[in-house]
């Protein structure tokens, strides 16, 4: 069971509790009303289980005694408190209600049995709900996007249960919520970054700044002051930097680097995309943040050796060997209405000087229109129309007033060439949604700092690095010899990879910079907010047969 190692954990990180007689007794009747109502039970008046399988199971194997030392239940509800500091909320973990039940203990329990074994029972939910979302992220992604098919982040139950055979205290259950979180220093940064917007939210005064005039360096006005401060709350500036409207060469270089950090165009000069970003409150940072920590535990942490991550957000692509950065390079996505899909799939070959077949849903929404208006378009892009018997069918005999986008009955393929939509080579990773990584004759609009251009395909600045690097094979595809291929134009020359290249493409409004800052980036598909009404929303029951 995927969960199985849950119970072997919770019951080797668990203290052995001299407990009364009867706390098992009232344990156990909690789990029998639980059995019997799992969908309904409240614990101590408020709080839901939210695991009712895995509690009675859990306890089940302890034989209804208490799992937790009363002695360490401040230390253990400190675990739970801290994963705000995982972008969680403690809440979702009975916190307040376990804060609640201990206040009450310390007062003196009327019924100590009655409330201790409440406490037992709402502590193992709320941890092993915890461990559970950070090992594979609290949303659930396929909620929010039919097109995920990610594995979840899992681990081999055998392997954590052996691993967790000797642990016997509040600080073994601190290490295993340690190991579940995801590794690597993105997540790390993130969760510094985290840290350092909560503490902006909650101690610096946030004030909008008017979008009202351009600023340019060189020039006075009372925005390059409320400009100046903003660098200052943000780090951008030191803390002593003079106030003054005189828009120095010093704030002009610390906007050119907050600009770098919020994908807008660095050229130091603040228009209306700088004033949108720079309104943006430090608590939407906060949320911003959360979201995409969350959707960082959602990858699944054994995926091959070799990745290339597209981040869509970011417009970039990372390729990765051995967990380490190897090369990266800007992207082109999909637009706001032909939007790139969120999936994973394996590298399986490239194709040099290729062939386009149009997929039917660009012929009725763009081509069908531009080869009515001028049928010589057709045969200047090197484009070739089929029917249905695969014979080729010359455009400029064709009635084209017989026809509309959706009755249109040919099968269009672009030839090899300069104009070819997909460049001088592609990379091939087949999966439904016909989108793959390719080169573009249109490598203009990669001097655009928000590049979402494409009909959902994934077109790369520098290809053929990217090839020779994935090939992987000085002697027969160094540099030169791709470069000859692809000047000669030789139609569809296939080179097959021949180990495992995982392809992901992810959807993060925040990434990594090389260094130990990060970047923020607009949400260009507006995903974040259905993102963080999940991770706000209450937690549901989990039952073991919907995993």
């Amino acid at each position: 069971m995927r969960l199985s190692w849950v119970f072997g954990v919770f019951l080797f990180c668990t203290s052995v509790v001299t407990v009364q007689a009867d706390v098992p007794r009232e344990i156990l009747n909690i789990t029998e009303r639980l059995f019997l109502n799992p969908d309904s039970l409240a614990v101590a008046g408020v709080a839901k289980i939210h695991q009712p399988d895995l509690i009675n199971e859990l306890y089940q194997q302890s034989r209804h005694r208490p799992l937790w030392s009363l002695g360490e239940a401040v230390s253990l509800l400190e675990l739970l408190r801290s994963s705000e500091r995982e972008g969680l909320n403690p809440s979702d973990y009975h916190y307040n209600e376990l804060l609640a039940l201990l206040a009450q203990e310390g007062e003196a329990w009327t019924d100590p049995d009655v409330l201790q074994a409440q406490f037992d029972v709402l502590l193992s939910d709320g941890l092993v709900l915890y461990a559970r979302h950070l090992l594979e992220g609290k949303i659930d992604p396929r909620s929010l996007d039919e097109t995920w098919n990610y594995d979840r982040r899992e681990y081999d139950s055998e392997d954590v249960a052996k691993r967790m055979l000797a642990a016997t205290s509040y600080a073994s259950m601190e290490r295993l919520l340690e190991s579940l979180k995801p590794r690597g220093d993105f997540y790390r940064q993130m969760k510094l970054s985290l840290e350092y917007y909560r503490d902006l939210a909650d101690t610096e005064q946030f004030f909008l700044i008017p979008a009202d005039t351009v600023l340019k360096p060189g020039e006075s006005h009372p925005n390059a002051a409320l400009l100046r401060r903003r660098m200052k709350q943000l780090s951008y500036l030191p803390p002593d930097s003079p106030e003054t409207e005189y828009f120095d060469e010093q704030l002009a270089a610390a906007v050119r680097l907050f600009q770098r950090d919020h994908g807008i165009d660095a050229d130091g000069i603040v228009g209306r995309q700088s004033y949108q970003v720079l309104n943006i409150t430090f608590q939407q940072r906060v949320d911003q943040l959360r979201i995409n920590m969350d959707r960082l535990r959602w990858i699944n942490q054994s995926a091959s050796d070799e990745l290339l991550v597209v981040n869509i957000a970011g417009y970039e692509l990372y390729y990765l060997k051995g967990g380490k950065l190897a090369w990266e390079t800007p992207v082109m996505v999909g637009t706001i209405d032909t939007r790139s899909p969120i999936f994973q799939a394996q590298l399986r070959y490239l194709e040099f000087n290729p062939t386009w077949n149009v997929p039917r849903s660009i012929i009725i929404r763009s081509l069908f229109a531009r080869f009515r208006a001028d049928p010589q378009y057709v045969i200047d892009k090197r484009y070739r129309l089929y029917d249905s018997n695969g014979k080729s069918v010359d455009p400029l005999t064709l009635n084209w007033s017989n026809f509309t986008p959706s009755t249109f009955p040919y099968r269009v393929v672009q030839m090899p060439g300069p104009a070819n939509a997909m460049g001088q080579v592609k990379f091939m990773f087949p999966n439904r949604h016909a989108v793959y990584l390719h080169d573009t004759p249109s490598r203009d609009l990669f001097s655009r700092t928000q590049r979402a251009f494409s009909a959902g395909c994934i077109r790369v600045k520098d290809p053929l690095e990217l090839a020779r690097l994935l090939l992987d094979d000085p002697d027969n595809w160094s540099a030169e010899n791709i470069a000859s291929l692809v000047e000669r134009g030789d139609p569809q020359t296939v080179a097959r990879i021949q180990r495992k290249i995982d392809v992901m493409l992810m959807y993060w409004t925040v990434s990594p910079t090389g260094g130990s800052r990060i970047q923020f980036h607009p949400d260009v598909y507006g995903l974040d907010p259905g993102a963080l009404a999940a991770l706000d929303s209450a937690p549901s029951a989990t039952r073991f047969a919907s995993r």
